[in-house]
């Protein structure tokens, strides 16, 4: 046998023949290993995707807003188009996120990347895992890329140092080497779902974690790191629904905000042809979303997306035709819940699992408790037992982690937040143990905030209250639903429009969106009975602009509605004024970037259908031309009582003031109208004067600021003040009128018919000559107040 001092030779020989292998590269292969092959949520044992053949490119843009704005956005697909025309923020890549650029000239150590529910903030963290691991990412930037799941930490009860931290995600048993903290510029760490932190994350008490190899409890490492009291050089990327931002925003010092706002048309598609291997197969598949409007937009959001191909390629996989027509984000994730119901070619008829009840009431207790990852305990709390947890992860609704089998948790949050509206619609005596809160206490948290942690589920409770989803409900899942939460939601609704003077403003986009889910008209005219004036603000995306116009063309009551494109800023634009000699040319809209018809449609059943609309005002609405038409038909429509309409940067053309010439023949109501801000030019004005200068016009106020303006317009203007004799106040601020213009322009105004009171005249060059001319003009007509 050998000694002891034979094998420590030996053992020496054998490490000086074998090279120790570099521990970055062993710590690369790790990652690839671990984030290379993604398990799809509905795979069978075993199936896995290779993520870069699934992966695709989100559209990311730098934030400047205040976290305070952010909105969760489930539905925001197709805010790319507002982007665009707004200018207000920039795109931005993966690769240059800790890049300086001109507004910081240092590079940020703090990437904050939001994101709605579904969006893609865990593939794609999960991707820059992958990619510089590959060698395709931060090459030369950074030498080591940690990832930290939120979701994990909330599990974690021991005191835990940096180093255990680092620890936990090396490959190897043996604790990392030092060498890794001597330069902590070089380390990123990948804070993955701040949002689904536990309340106890959130503002920990105790010293600040220092030193990299001090043990404190989760709460406080994880902040020290956060707020850069514990290796303040070192990088951070932290994803986060908007929900958490303000708590997030709280821990940080000028962070950079990226917002991720998920799949461009282009990328949909893609996504498609990547699901669906087969590109004859996904070629129809997309077509047919494609053609359901609401659906595709909705396509947006990746999760939406994954969820629209399963149910479709599991009906073309039964033989049979594609057959659904979901419009909200509710029919949605009912069609993936029925869907689980219906057994796969060759496979046993699926039963509905014996407690769905208990599901739904553990799902209502964690979201109170902000709880994502239950242990075997809590399920036995609700009733939940191994038969019942068996049927649910063979349905693909639940799942074991993947790090520790002994909890459990829904396939995503959003499918938490889902169930856990179910238990709210349940009859109270087929609750069980969840929470006691009504529906009253339910909204009294939520109010219709787009940050409260309740937003989703909110919007899920009215989409299931629809009669057809409910009859589902009620026929798949044998559930029997609660008939009062229709009323219940009525009278808290008419309270808040008690306490708010009738006037909805604050959360409405947010109300609206609630609203849309429910796709009742008569709810949706009920619920809107109690307001009348109605401002919505930010509305950013065309599945926005949709929503907030097909709850319009349901109001029935309200006298005043104002709209406002994201993109927006009434404060700018009022008070600024041209300086002198200056021309801003408003380039038309692209057809790509107009509102769909169907918003038009909606606004014009509005003017139809609700007598007591007297104001309609639309800022920043990229209505085009087909737009601007299909709203003249409601505007000639006999029932049609609007007094004031404003379309103030509206992508009005010169070719859609034919159709608003008709309109102001046709409409005896009409007094007011402002076109500030769209290029009409000289086409566009002579054909709106020949509406103007018509016996049965009866406006009074006409607004034209900046709207591409010259000398030739004055000549078609001049002939409408003497023989219009209802025009009292013309607004023309920021037209490049010039001298001649005004000459011409004073001929009408001399006139003997001539009736105007007031005439702005801001922000245009005039000589000596030309205010001679004025103030000879205001001798003789002292009456005339002109603002120049």
């Amino acid at each position: 046998p050998s000694s002891p001092g034979n094998q420590s030779t030996c053992l020496l020989e054998v490490s000086l023949a074998t090279p120790k292998k570099d521990p970055q590269e062993t710590y690369r292969d790790y990652v690839r290993r671990k984030f290379r092959l993604m398990e799809d949520r509905n795979a069978r044992l075993g199936e896995c995707v290779n993520l870069s053949h699934r992966y695709t490119r989100l559209l990311l843009v730098k934030e400047h807003s205040n976290p305070m704005r952010a909105q969760q956005q489930l539905l925001d697909t197709g805010r790319e188009h507002a982007r665009t025309v707004g200018h207000q923020t920039s795109p931005i890549k993966i690769e240059t996120l800790f890049e300086p650029d001109e507004e910081r000239p240092e590079p940020p150590r703090t990437v904050v990347m939001q994101g709605a529910a579904g969006i893609g903030k865990s593939m794609l963290a999960h991707k820059v895992m992958l990619d510089w691991a590959d060698r395709k990412l931060f090459q030369g930037r950074f030498d080591y890329l940690f990832y930290i799941n939120c979701r994990e930490l909330n599990q974690s009860a021991a005191e835990r140092s940096m180093r255990d931290l680092i620890s936990s995600c090396w490959p190897e048993p043996c604790a990392p080497p030092r060498e890794l903290v001597r330069v902590p510029e070089r380390l990123l760490f990948i804070i993955d779902g701040f949002d689904e932190l536990k309340p106890s994350f959130h503002d920990p008490q105790g010293p600040w974690c220092l030193c990299w190899e001090e043990k404190r409890p989760t709460e406080l490492l994880l902040s020290s790191l956060i707020r850069k009291k514990l290796l303040p050089e070192l990088s951070l990327l932290i994803t986060t629904r908007p929900t958490a931002l303000e708590k997030l925003h709280r821990l940080l010092e000028h962070p950079r905000h990226v917002e991720i706002l998920g799949f461009s048309e282009a990328e949909r598609k893609e996504y498609f042809y990547k699901y669906f291997q087969d590109a004859e197969q996904a070629g129809h598949v997309f077509n047919y979303v494609r053609d359901n409007e609401p659906l595709f937009t909705m396509c947006f959001v990746p999760l939406v997306c994954w969820v629209v191909c399963t149910c479709l390629q599991q009906q073309l996989e039964g033989g049979g035709l594609l057959r659904q027509t979901s419009r909200t984000t509710t029919e949605v994730y009912m069609l993936y819940l029925l869907s689980l119901m219906q057994p796969k070619p060759g496979t046993p008829q699926l039963q509905p699992p014996p407690n769905q009840r208990g599901l739904c009431s553990l799902a209502a207790d964690g979201l109170w408790n902000q709880k994502i990852l239950f242990e075997e305990q809590d399920l036995r709390r609700h009733g939940l037992h191994g038969a019942d947890v068996s049927a649910f992860l063979n349905m693909n609704i639940f799942q074991k982690d993947i790090n520790c089998e002994r909890y459990y948790s829904f396939i995503h949050l959003s499918f938490q937040e889902f169930f856990a509206a179910m238990y709210y619609l349940l009859d109270e005596g087929e609750r069980g143990a969840g929470p006691e809160q009504d529906v009253h206490r339910l909204l009294a948290e939520y109010e219709f905030s787009e940050r409260s942690f309740l937003a989703l589920t909110i919007r899920f409770l009215f989409g299931l209250l629809n009669e057809e989803t409910r009859s589902h409900l009620e026929k798949s899942l044998c559930w029997k639903v609660s008939p009062h939460i229709k009323t219940r939601l009525l009278q808290w609704i008419q309270s808040k429009a008690q306490s708010a003077g009738s006037t909805l403003q604050q959360g409405s986009l947010e109300f609206f969106s609630c609203l849309y889910e429910i796709q009742e008209e008569e709810f949706i005219q009920q619920a809107l009975s109690h307001f009348q004036v109605i401002v919505v603000s930010n509305i950013a995306s065309k599945m926005e602009h949709m929503v907030s116009s097909f709850c319009l063309k349901n109001c029935r009551s309200a006298q005043v509605l104002h709209l406002y494109g994201a993109t927006y800023s009434a404060d700018r634009e009022d008070r600024a004024r041209c300086s002198a000699g200056t021309h801003t040319l408003l380039v038309q809209l692209p057809e790509r970037t107009v509102l769909l018809d169907t918003y038009s449609e909606h606004l014009a059943s509005a003017l139809c259908t609700n007598p007591n609309l007297i104001e309609l005002a639309l800022y920043r609405n990229a209505l085009g031309s087909r737009g601007v038409k299909l709203l003249c038909q409601g505007l000639r429509h006999p029932n049609c009582k609007l007094q004031n309409l404003r379309l103030k940067r509206c992508g009005v053309s010169s070719s859609a003031c034919e159709d608003l010439s008709a309109a102001l023949i046709a409409n005896k109501n009409l007094t007011r109208l402002d076109l500030s801000g769209n290029g009409i030019g000289l086409p566009g004005m002579t054909l709106l004067c020949e509406g103007l200068r018509h016996p049965r016009c009866r406006l009074q106020m006409i607004q034209l600021r900046k709207c591409q303006l010259e000398s030739g317009a004055c000549q078609e203007l001049a002939s409408v003040l003497s023989t219009n004799p209802h025009l009292v106040e013309l607004d023309l601020t920021g037209n490049a009128l010039e001298d001649l213009g005004l000459r011409f322009l004073c001929q009408g105004l001399r006139h003997p018919a001539c009736r105007l009171r007031t005439l702005w005249l801001f922000g245009i060059d005039l000589n000596k000559m030309t205010h001679s001319r004025l103030a000879a003009l205001r001798a003789t007509k002292p009456y005339l107040d002109i603002g120049c």
